[in-house]
């Protein structure tokens, strides 16, 4: 209908009513309802403002429905649900004991849960670990201790420099095969970014190793004519 009256030139004269008027004319929701919420919002969490407008207007609101109605209207609590700057949680500084002083029992599971020192987790991995990343990548877990990357390293990284030494600054590993699970040395070769980002850029990545090794040739040969040109420029 909206299409069809944009299209034929017919225009809607319906009044647009303002917020007071549309409180007052609405029948979706308890009258008097949104004027509570609006004037005793502040300081009032989403879960005890719905308590109190089932209790009041014995209108139903979920904590989220609550939540959203107020953003929806503009109605702010000032409630942000975190730690606000200068009022540190009241546990700050406190030792497990402390917290749990007149509760044995909670004290007690507490206890029962924490990591004892020289613990390790149940699940966690050993030196020599293979696994593939979100990206397809083999990482290999060469120590227990240190960063993820202290811990971690890229399988085909690390073959390479296990036969060849360690890898040049500006240069990378690439697969011969496009397959990045592949990381035999065989098909492993060392390329510069720039090399990389030409393989990707004219296409010249393909599964059959060959091909891509004299796509790389081509494309070391179209980057040193460019290079000729621009010198002559």
């Amino acid at each position: 209908m909206k299409a069809y009256r944009g299209n034929h030139g017919i225009r809607n004269y319906k009044k647009q009513l303002s917020k007071e008027e549309y409180w007052k004319y609405q029948t979706k929701y308890p009258e008097g309802m949104y004027e509570y919420i609006r004037d005793n919002s502040r300081g009032v969490s989403s879960k005890e403002m719905a308590e109190r407008v089932k209790e009041l207007f014995g209108y139903e609101m979920t904590p989220t429905c609550m939540k959203q109605f107020r953003q929806r209207h503009g109605i702010k609590s000032g409630v942000t649900g975190w730690y606000q700057k200068g009022h540190p949680p009241g546990t700050k500084g406190k030792t497990i004991e402390e917290i749990c002083k007149n509760d044995p029992e909670k004290l007690a599971r507490v206890r029962a849960t924490q990591f004892k020192k020289g613990d390790r987790p149940v699940n966690e991995m050993p030196v020599g670990t293979i696994v593939v990343n979100s990206y397809g990548y083999k990482l290999r877990k060469k120590q227990m201790e240190g960063t993820i990357w202290e811990r971690w390293e890229f399988l085909h990284r690390a073959v390479w420099e296990e036969h060849n030494g360690p890898i040049p600054e500006g240069m990378m590993i690439t697969f011969k095969d496009s397959n990045k699970l592949n990381c035999d040395i065989s098909n492993l070769m060392m390329i510069t970014k720039g090399e990389n980002s030409a393989l990707t850029r004219y296409g010249y990545r393909f599964e059959d190793p060959d091909l891509t090794e004299t796509g790389l040739a081509v494309a070391r040969l179209k980057q040193a004519v460019a290079k000729k040109r621009r010198s002559k420029t």
